[in-house]
């Protein structure tokens, strides 16, 4: 997490998260990028265990947290998650079902990674240990291949 992240509001958090995903996305609005991350962020929730994402949504501001359980059943099973690409692939066709956010499932992977990377720059999403490690090392490996690309 940012120095900066700390001298905010969690709401002052939140708009410059957003503002700033949606200038790399180059989105159209805001409420696009809500709907992203708020699908991202249900997928991500599958992958963990019901304690894990207890965990998580204590560290995350309240609209984060809104979005993270949106639609959450909690009687559903874990999902079988295991890799970026298929994080990927689930977020692209939860917002096929909603409405066409991303213009192929490689569009679909670069959001989901931006996406997480901020998750990561605003609340340490990585840092916290929830993610399954291959999730985890991937994101970590794209995200230093683009850095130094």
């Amino acid at each position: 997490m940012t120095t900066f992240a700390k001298l905010v509001t969690p709401e002052e958090q939140a708009v410059r998260f957003f503002k700033e995903v949606k200038n790399e996305l180059g989105a159209d609005s805001t409420q696009q990028v809500v709907t992203i991350v708020r699908c991202v962020l249900s997928q991500l929730r599958k992958t963990l265990t019901h304690e894990q994402a207890s965990q998580l949504i204590r560290k995350l501001p309240d609209v984060f947290q809104l979005l993270l359980v949106s639609g959450w059943r909690y009687d559903e099973k874990e999902a079988s998650i295991n890799h970026l690409d298929e994080l990927a692939d689930q977020v692209y066709k939860q917002t096929l079902r909603e409405k066409r956010l991303f213009s192929s499932e490689i569009d679909a992977l670069n959001t989901v990674l931006r996406v997480v990377k901020k998750l990561d720059k605003f609340f340490g999403l990585l840092g916290l240990n929830l993610l399954r490690y291959t999730i985890a090392e991937e994101i970590k490996q794209a995200a230093a291949m683009e850095d130094a690309a």
